[in-house]
């Protein structure tokens, strides 16, 4: 709620029913999903999660071919993961890495970094392939 106040966002009913939505989902959704579950309407559900992207709030998944999904930022949500992407059916699930992984993936970036003079602030590990369902059909 603090991150809405630098760009004087309210915090309105359909903004805070979009960020319910958000909290209590186990995945980043897309604006149809969070329409559908928050009642909030298409074009004030895509202003909303527009603003509150660009105040760091929310924070705007990549799906395949364009289809965005979105999800609270981890310092709203606490929640450290990373996700799986089918490039089949477009659907996006969290996991939640082991410790040994997240050290590889630090030191590994660590030592890219190293000489470039370049700071990180955070990781995004996605991993594509064919979820269960589609590799079914």
């Amino acid at each position: 709620v603090q991150a809405l106040a630098p760009l004087e966002l309210r915090l309105t009913g359909n903004r805070r029913s979009v960020l319910a939505v958000l909290e209590y989902s186990s995945r980043p959704l897309t604006v149809e999903e969070v329409v559908a579950d928050s009642g909030v309407p298409t074009s004030t559900a895509y202003r909303n999660l527009a603003e509150l992207v660009e105040a760091g709030v929310v924070v705007r998944v990549s799906g395949v071919g364009g289809g965005d999904r979105h999800e609270l930022a981890e310092q709203f949500s606490q929640h450290h993961h990373h996700h799986l992407v089918c490039t089949g059916c477009g659907i996006v699930t969290d996991f939640d890495p082991s410790p040994q992984l997240e050290k590889l993936i630090d030191r590994e970036i660590d030592a890219l970094l190293a000489t470039s003079g370049f700071e990180i602030t955070h990781h995004v590990f996605d991993v594509r392939g064919r979820c269960r369902d589609c590799l079914a059909v």
